[in-house]
């Protein structure tokens, strides 16, 4: 991708090397009923709320080497008390559930946070106003949306950018939000199909038409599953709420002989409205993809 040696290595697929989730179980969220955004919250079991698979180490790595190199796009904070406390409590429960705490006292608890652990973090927290917002957050594998644009903003201005969300799932996740209690953390599962498996993925492409170098014969080696993992929990202390994102992604080589779940896919796809369909940057691919699953199916 366009942002270099910092986007790092793919991970291996499933198959030797493959993350504990192969094994463990997976994630297939897409469904072929008709289109509508859904939250799809689950009720999260806090034994669950960090996953840790066989890419520790190497996820690790890219973390220490963005924040360290690229700080000012993977690390945000509003200057206010709150969103300092908010991170600092976050960090306390974190550090108590990390296999491998950061011990680097000279960055913010934030990016402490996301050193320690697959996942990346937002604290959401209401500085003042009645709303929450954006107060602190690291985020070193976003799936195409930019930190800094970000940070500040609140929830429904965070999703502006995406087709529906405000007719659809505005109002809903605002009063989701305001009713999460501490006793009751959840989690969700967000998923898109890229042609790049780099983590660091900030930039959106603008395609005008399909990628050339995406074929019906190589989408299963060219185009990936990425799912997006997410938790929210309510902070005791501070009322503000932790938000996670932990990145799973697979290429789609690995579901070429389970027709079910391509037939699944397919129907998904088909079923996004074109303005979905275009913000999810399926036009470079969605031809192509058509005809591979096709050609699975077979």
């Amino acid at each position: 991708m366009g942002d270099g040696d910092a986007a790092g290595p793919a991970r291996p697929a499933f198959g030797p090397g493959a993350p504990a989730e192969a094994e463990a179980g997976e994630y297939l969220p897409f469904s072929d009923r008709p289109f509508r955004l859904r939250m799809g919250v689950r009720a999260l079991d806090l034994d669950d709320w960090l996953e840790v698979d066989g890419h520790f180490d190497d996820d690790l790595a890219l973390k220490q080497r963005l924040v360290a190199e690229r700080p000012d796009e993977v690390v945000a904070a509003v200057d206010h008390p709150l969103a300092r406390a908010a991170a600092e409590e976050l960090w306390s429960l974190v550090a108590a559930a990390s296999p491998r705490p950061c011990a680097d006292p000279t960055v913010h608890p934030i990016a402490r946070c996301a050193l320690s652990t697959q996942e990346d973090w937002v604290v959401l927290a209401d500085l003042g106003d009645g709303t929450p917002v954006l107060a602190a957050a690291c985020v070193c594998f976003p799936t195409r949306w930019r930190l800094v644009e970000k940070v500040g903003l609140s929830n429904r201005a965070i999703h502006a950018p995406v087709a529906y969300y405000d007719e659809q799932l505005g109002d809903p996740v605002d009063g989701f939000l305001d009713r999460l209690s501490v006793e009751r953390p959840v989690w969700r599962l967000n998923w898109n199909l890229v042609d790049d498996p780099s983590l660091f993925q900030p930039v959106r492409p603008s395609p005008s038409g399909p990628d050339a170098e995406v074929t019906a014969d190589n989408v299963g080696e060219r185009v990936w599953l990425r799912v997006e993992r997410q938790t929210l929990r309510r902070l005791p202390v501070t009322g503000a709420i932790a938000f996670s994102i932990r990145i799973h992604q697979r290429p789609l080589a690995s579901l070429a002989g389970r027709p079910d779940v391509l037939r699944r896919l397919d129907g998904a796809v088909r079923a996004l409205p074109d303005e979905t369909f275009r913000y999810k940057g399926l036009a470079a691919i969605g031809t192509q993809l058509e005809a591979w699953i096709a050609q699975a199916l077979r």
